[in-house]
């Protein structure tokens, strides 16, 4: 009865997905490369957790909208599960389920996908490509927090992005600032929500139902700021202990990382709040021009993993590789040798082969093509190869374009393999 029925097929995918060509996906890999030697420098060892886990588990950490943030399915005997939304959270619960206090501290980096809920929005990803890293452990925290940096900025200048920053804040900043205005808890978590949508006009009007003169101060402080003294003579106006120890706490970060010349990528940024809200101390966003998006993130959560069992302090970041990939340069992202090899002689398709793997022995990315394309040039273009090779017939001699150079040439095959 179901033989002649047509199936209706929806030709696109659901929203906030895409898909990624091999172009795209050798340079995003050539980028997890970096990445990863940097982590292994350090001593940051890999760990993978489950795509999914008990929603329990999960909104942990989330919030208390989780249920808007969350994908969350049931599983076959009932329970509810939800696909990660970040890596911090399940990297807490394993490190409070598996880990000994002896064995601290502890150096775990990932790669791997977060995904989360959004709204029917153009352009709003529901799988975010992350890699990151957790120090766990650690009982020096500004020493942690500044090794973190070091590694981020170190990354962000070996996949060359330019002119990025990195805004400092920290959590107890803005409470303090509630603290001076004596605000309660309905009025603190307005404040919060309206500065999380960089609704300053609205914040400002709220403000000065208060204190015009205060207003202004918590405008200004705000605001990214390059210069840490204009931030310190702002803040010696304001007698609040959460104030000036989270701007103390941010100093000696700063000073550490000034003292290895990285001053320049630093910024402070006191308006900085995440959607997670396990965070208790130092927070952190890279920017860069032409991406609109925070580019990574991090900082230091010091009750989070006691909420599986152990109780230690930890500090981490995570790096957007969608973003990260579109922010580089990729002039200078660096690929593979690629070349194209096409013999229009169809019967010397097994010496092609053998050539192709003399070739591949230098490392090179070799494409045969069996072919009769019209273009072989254009066609080799458009697919980023670097050298086309036409074999003549004889298999004696090769005619080679060399596409970054705009050179060609015709070499013995023999000599041709000898260069490489």
């Amino acid at each position: 009865m179901f033989r002649d029925r047509k199936i209706n097929k929806i030709v696109k995918l659901p929203y906030g997905l895409r898909d990624i060509f091999p172009s795209e996906s050798e340079e995003r890999n050539n980028i997890k490369k970096i990445i990863s030697d940097e982590f292994k420098k350090w001593g940051y060892g890999e760990v993978k957790t489950p795509v999914f886990e008990y929603t329990k588990n999960i909104s942990i950490g989330v919030g208390k909208d989780w249920k808007d943030k969350l994908i969350n399915f049931f599983d076959v005997d009932g329970s509810i599960v939800s696909l990660r939304s970040d890596m911090t959270i399940p990297i807490a619960r394993l490190t409070g389920m598996r880990i000994k206090k002896e064995q601290l501290p502890v150096r775990f980096c990932y790669f791997a996908d977060s995904f989360r809920q959004s709204d029917i929005q153009k352009g709003i990803r529901r799988i975010c490509n992350q890699a990151g890293l957790e120090f766990i452990g650690s009982s020096n925290a500004v020493m942690s927090d500044t090794e973190i940096l070091i590694i981020l900025i170190n990354i962000l200048n070996s996949i060359n992005l330019q002119e990025y920053r990195i805004g400092l804040g920290h959590i107890e900043f803005i409470d303090g600032l509630c603290d001076w205005f004596k605000y309660d808890l309905t009025e603190r978590e307005y404040v919060r929500k309206v500065i999380a949508a960089r609704n300053f006009v609205e914040l400002e009007n709220f403000l000065y139902k208060k204190s015009k003169s205060k207003a202004n101060i918590f405008i200004r402080l705000m605001q990214p700021e390059s210069d840490i003294k204009k931030i310190f003579k702002l803040v010696s106006k304001i007698n609040e202990p959460k104030v000036i120890k989270s701007l103390g706490y941010l100093k000696k970060i700063y000073e550490n990382l000034k003292e290895l010349g990285y001053e320049d990528y630093l910024i402070t940024d006191f308006s900085i709040i995440r959607d997670f809200n396990y965070y208790t101390g130092l927070l952190f966003e890279v920017y860069c021009p032409g991406v609109r998006s925070i580019l990574g993130s991090g900082g230091r959560y010091d009750r989070l993993i006691r909420e599986f069992g152990l109780d230690v302090p930890a500090t981490g970041f995570a790096l957007d590789i969608d973003l990260a990939h579109k922010a580089a340069r990729k002039s200078k992202i660096k690929r593979s040798f690629k070349v194209l090899l096409n013999c229009r002689n169809d019967k010397k398709g097994i010496e092609l082969i053998k050539m192709a793997a003399r070739l591949r022995c230098s490392g090179m990315i070799v494409e045969l093509c069996f072919e009769k394309i019209p273009d072989l040039e254009s066609f080799a273009k458009g697919k980023n190869y670097n050298l086309v090779v036409l074999v003549e017939q004889n298999f004696k001699k090769a005619r080679v374009i060399d596409l970054d150079r705009n050179i060609r040439k015709v070499k013995k095959i023999d000599d041709f393999i000898r260069e490489f």
